[in-house]
């Protein structure tokens, strides 16, 4: 049996019949689909559990993202999805509504995933979106050593085979997801690494999810006189995908570091993430807009604090600055350009690649970030050019991800002979926006008589994660 998260809906039917053909490849045999349905049953240890975090009060702790049940990180997966939901800055109470209520969600899922273990011999799973409850499903099977699918930058559609991973460390969903892998790799690959990552950073419409972005000049301003630059991130979507790092949504960072910075009286730059301004994220930019507003309206009686009040390219921007200037993200984009550029920046280790490249000065939790933050500048170091060429060459071709020619998307977009603006102007959905009946039809019928070809072609392409 194959279990999946998601039906063959739209473009996830090529997602979950070539994660079903990857699998049934490894087992060597045919298997029929199962989608994972969640009851609201929960079994009386997690009941037990859950009065017990409660009336303790883990529950309204510092540190409730590392509760954990049944080895299962479920606190921070609880707290992702909660701060999806905008209404959860602004009212305490429909915080800890939905924060309890999410909890509940989960001792649900478990409850589910074992009823489903116990019941079929499942042999692979398919789950999608695991930075938020789903991660729940996706560490359930990880120890269950099962063959366990995702899909999510900067792998692309990947596996772990957990009866055959001896890796603890890939239990956790994150460390799966993490570039792990530095290879060393020869001058035509560097070549072809540095014109890719030359793109990312000069090019504004490189990076998909940003070509509807309507970036504006810069304003007139001493951008040398700043002394650090503040990239803020999605305030609702992906907060604790890569891990808790001692902060539990971005926001949280992003005043943290406003607070730490102020009292040095250093000048600072904050710039808004494009997507606050970007229409076709939909209703996700409105919310993180809103947000970030709601920061600046704050903080904006601060006199060495700039806020930055439009979409602006970065490269512009790196061109201004000073070369002194610190650049700070937490797991942003904006370390990969820094980085090209020469700057020093400052991020979290709980991040889409391994601490082991050395292109930013990296913090584990808060206490580390404090130290940082605290460093005199000229201590910190700056990228190495070498680093950050091998991790390039394992975004853009060594994983079938986002960049990559064989991303799943590039694959049906390939067979259908379409270019990239052609498809996407047939087939394109706003960020969490409904598909219409007529793009349904009309991408059915298109992918009809290629769809065992593009399965084939995909499957193929699916990363195996052993490291």
């Amino acid at each position: 049996m194959f279990l999946s998260t998601r039906n063959y809906h739209y473009n996830y039917k090529f997602i979950v019949k070539s994660s079903k053909k990857n699998c049934e490849d490894k087992v060597n045999k045919k298997l029929d689909l199962l989608i994972f349905r969640s009851g609201k049953k929960l079994s009386f240890k997690f009941l037990f559990f859950f009065l017990y975090i409660l009336l303790s009060g883990k529950i309204f702790k510092k540190n409730r993202a590392r509760i954990t049940y049944d080895n299962i990180e479920i606190g921070r997966f609880v707290l992702a999805e909660t701060f999806r939901n905008y209404e959860c800055y602004l009212n305490k109470f429909k915080f800890y509504k939905t924060l309890i209520k999410n909890f509940l969600k989960a001792g649900a899922l478990i409850n589910s995933c074992k009823l489903l273990n116990d019941e079929y011999k499942i042999r692979g799973v398919y789950v999608d979106h695991c930075g938020y409850l789903n991660g729940i499903i996706f560490s359930f099977f990880a120890i269950k050593k099962k063959i366990v699918y995702s899909n999510n930058y900067p792998h692309g559609i990947f596996c772990v085979d957990y009866k055959k991973s001896n890796k603890k460390e890939l239990l956790k969903y994150e460390n799966a997801l993490r570039i792990n892998i530095k290879k060393s790799i020869n001058s035509k690959q560097k070549n072809n690494s540095e014109i890719k990552i030359s793109k990312l950073v000069k090019e504004a419409t490189f990076i998909p999810y940003m070509i509807k972005v309507n970036y504006k000049k810069l304003k007139k301003l001493d951008y040398k006189s700043f002394d650090y630059v503040i990239y803020c991130h999605s305030f609702t979507d992906g907060q604790l995908w890569h891990g808790y790092s001692g902060f539990e949504n971005t926001l949280e960072w992003l005043e943290f570091t406003l607070k730490s910075l102020i009292k040095t009286n250093k000048k600072v730059l904050i710039k808004p993430h494009p997507n606050f301004y970007n229409r076709s994220m939909n209703e996700e930019a409105i919310f993180d807009k809103k947000i970030y507003d709601i920061v600046l309206n704050k903080y904006k009686k601060y006199k060495n604090l700039f806020f930055i009040k439009t979409p602006i390219h970065n490269y512009l921007l790196l061109k201004k600055l000073s070369k002194d200037c610190v650049l700070l993200s937490g797991f942003g984009t904006a370390i990969l350009e820094s980085a090209y550029m020469n700057f020093k920046s400052i991020c979290t280790s709980h991040n889409f690649f391994n601490k082991k490249f050395k292109i930013s000065n990296m913090w584990e939790d808060e206490k580390s970030y404090l130290e940082l933050l605290n460093t005199n500048p000229l201590e910190l170091e700056r990228p190495k050019k070498s680093d950050l060429l091998k991790l390039a060459y394992c975004m853009f071709f060594y994983y079938s991800s986002t960049y990559n020619k064989d991303f799943y998307n590039n694959i049906i977009i390939r067979n259908l002979k379409l270019t990239s603006e052609e498809y996407e102007k047939k087939f394109y959905i706003k960020g969490r926006g409904s598909i219409s009946k007529s793009k349904l039809r009309l991408f059915e019928n298109k992918t009809k008589l290629i769809e065992e070809k593009i399965i084939n072609e995909i499957s193929d392409t699916i990363f195996d994660v052993k490291e």
